[in-house]
């Protein structure tokens, strides 16, 4: 191996590993972690890792993976759907913020028209890992600011392959630019009509053939082939190689084989891209920034507003948000982004950038990263203060088209959430002719729903303004269908503090029951109710009377289920099910010398551990516990139930002894 490259592999790799540990625990993006981890390492701060040709390289297989997968995710019917939002938001996003940034580049800076251009485009970036990985967190996808972002990052992605054309073109120092530019984009088209007919007619053959040997290392090494030629064909033609990934990725999205090779790539393109990273933050000079620390805080202090004002005003005039949805769109994506810092660096490799200006700007974008998580977590409280009391007319102005929808309704059923779940609730309420009012969060599927027919408007039902213009207290009651507990318990308390309205919640996981109970909400076990319903449709083919079915439903829904509540584990499952089921089974073996043999169930006290004795296997013949009135015998096998706690101190007791207060028979004795 190459002289010191093992050494520099070992320090980039545990550099990262502890940065991104500690930016995880805080909550943070990794990819500030891998920004700060070059940073620190870099040759400007502690010297652990010079600048060679070997972080380059993989830094540079990183962009070709990421560009890769950003083809495969890319859908022309996706964006034709949302053509509004992506291509008019999106677009004129990415122009006006080119214009804007590059106007002022140009004219504070003194750039010349193509550092211009390039500082334009990257900071008219934001950062698709950062705000997408924290709104899918927040369950903030499918809101207004939610979709505009998801629409923008999309356009900025696609945004991507024309600069990834253009820079080469604008870093060849040639006199004639225009026919440096005009021969550039003939490549790219020529390179594009190649890979069309050549994916056509080859790509899903061969991909065919690999996925018929059945080879999972076989199916990997196809994929990083294609993503590395295509990349190397397009280098060959003098044009980027992630833009030739990007291009073969594009075609590949539209086989069968999409999400695998997604898959396959996916863990190479964390790793290397990491490493882009990481290299990105080795070039920031950590005292050129402390001496001119003041220009960087002006510059952001410039940025971010700017950039915050340039999205709200276009998602206002264009996408038609209200105001607060368009400042959270803003806020949303305020900040510098990863192809930003691509540009920037290929930019400033290329001499379009002077030294001061590259480190300014690189310092601001990095800042700008850092901010992001704070802008994005606090979204709605900024927004509502940006906008003083008219962040309440949004809500106002909400509630009353929510109010109008409402009138006239008495003894009519909320639905909270309009998905799969809610939809179906609709329905059967309409078959029994009973009213509802559903809110939902997503524009496009209430757009589809509304001109259906269907009675469901937009709003957040835990916000207690919304639920009470929905009817809150003339409804009957409140059904809530959302799979996310937090959101389901907001509904439940804003519910309880207004009215005595019935709530039934669709419960996913038991161990959110008895906070939903506490809260004043029904529940509906949605888990267990479709192990019911499984079991009752096989004992029905096994040719089970319908009358034995009903009555076997019956009585277990009248005991709550507790014949279904409890659950054997092995030792991979522990840890996570005892988080979704708190209530646990576990056999006991009795052997001859264990405490328990000899004596009577209720001698031993189990209840008062918190354990129910559930079953006795005796001799092959299983004895219901509340039935077993003789003493334990050695080879019984104890079926026992309760906390994964509760259940060690239990089996103790049978094995060991009790350790605790003697019961009241062995005090008689």
């Amino acid at each position: 191996m190459h002289e010191g490259m093992l050494e520099t592999i070992l320090i980039l790799i545990a550099t990262a590993t502890a940065v991104v540990a500690a930016f995880r625990m805080l909550g943070l993006s990794a990819v500030l972690g891998y920004l700060v981890a070059g940073i620190l390492a870099g040759p400007h701060a502690l010297g652990w890792l010079p600048e060679s040709e070997n972080t380059q390289t993989l830094a540079e297989l990183g962009v070709i993976f990421l560009m890769f997968t950003i083809g495969l995710e890319f859908s022309l019917p996706r964006l034709m759907g949302s053509r509004r939002l992506v291509l008019g938001v999106g677009g004129l996003q990415v122009l006006f913020s080119l214009l804007v940034f590059g106007g002022l580049a140009w004219l504070l800076a003194d750039a010349g028209p193509e550092a211009a251009f390039v500082i334009g485009g990257a900071l008219a970036m934001s950062s698709t890992a950062i705000v997408l990985k924290q709104l899918e967190e927040q369950l903030e996808l499918n809101t207004r600011h939610g979709r505009v972002a998801v629409a923008v990052l999309l356009f900025q992605d696609l945004a991507a392959v024309p600069f990834l054309v253009i820079l080469p073109a604008l870093t060849g120092h040639t006199e004639s630019l225009g026919a440096t530019l005009a021969l550039a984009m003939g490549k790219a088209v020529v390179l594009f009509v190649l890979f069309v007919y050549a994916g056509r007619r080859l790509l899903d053959r061969t991909l065919r053939w690999v996925a018929g040997t059945r080879s999972l290392e076989l199916f990997m090494l196809t994929a990083l082939l294609l993503a590395l030629t295509a990349a190397w064909l397009s280098e060959l033609a003098g044009l980027s190689p992630a833009l030739g990934a990007f291009m073969a990725g594009m075609l590949l999205g539209e086989t069968v084989f999409r999400h695998q090779l997604e898959t396959d790539i996916r863990p190479f393109r964390d790793l290397l891209l990491g490493l882009f990273f990481i290299t990105i933050g080795m070039q920031l000079d950590v005292e050129v920034l402390w001496e001119g620390i003041g220009m960087v805080i002006a510059l952001l202090a410039l940025y971010l507003p700017l950039k915050l004002a340039l999205v709200a005003f276009i998602v206002r005039t264009v996408g038609g948000e209200p105001g607060q949805a368009s400042l959270q769109s803003g806020l949303v994506l305020a900040q510098a982004g990863e192809f930003g810092l691509l540009l920037l660096s290929m930019a400033a490799e290329g001499g379009l950038l002077a030294e001061a200006i590259y480190q300014s700007l690189l310092a601001t974008m990095i800042l700008s990263m850092a901010l992001a998580p704070v802008l994005v977590r606090y979204n709605d409280r900024l927004g509502s203060l940006l906008l003083g009391r008219r962040g309440l007319a949004g809500e106002e102005e909400l509630a009353q088209r929510i109010a109008e929808a409402a009138e006239g309704k008495s003894g009519h059923v909320i639905i909270c959430g309009f998905g799969r779940v809610g939809q179906n609730l609709a329905r059967i309420l309409e078959m029994q002719q009973i009213p509802y009012l559903a809110l939902d969060l997503d524009p496009e599927r209430l757009e589809q729903a509304a001109s259906a027919g269907t009675h469901v408007v937009f709003g957040d039902a835990s916000r207690p303004t919304l639920l009470m213009a929905a009817g809150l207290r003339e409804a009957r009651a409140v059904a809530v269908t959302f799979d996310d507990p937090e959101t389901e318990e907001r509904v439940v308390t804003a519910a309880r503090l207004h009215s005595e309205t019935p709530v039934l919640v669709r419960l996913v996981e038991d161990r959110h029951e008895h906070q939903f109970l506490k809260a004043g909400a029904e529940v509906f076990p949605e888990g267990l109710e479709s192990s019911l319903l499984y079991a009752a449709q096989l004992l029905l083919l096994l040719g089970v009377a319908h009358s034995v079915v009903e009555r076997l439903l019956t009585q277990i829904r009248a005991t709550d289920y507790q014949e279904l509540r409890t659950f054997f584990h092995d030792t991979a499952e522990a840890a996570e099910e005892a988080e979704n089921y708190h209530i646990q089974k576990r056999a006991v073996t009795l052997s001859a010398r264990d405490h328990a043999v000899g004596r009577t169930p209720q001698s031993l006290d189990l209840d008062s551990l918190g354990v129910r004795l559930v079953d006795v296997l005796r001799g092959g013949v299983r004895v219901p516990g509340n039935l077993l009135d003789t003493h334990l015998r050695e080879g019984d096998v104890v079926v026992l139930a309760g906390t994964p706690e509760a259940l060690d101190q239990a089996e103790q007791c049978l094995l060991e002894g009790c350790a605790r207060r003697p019961s009241a028979e062995a005090l008689a004795g």
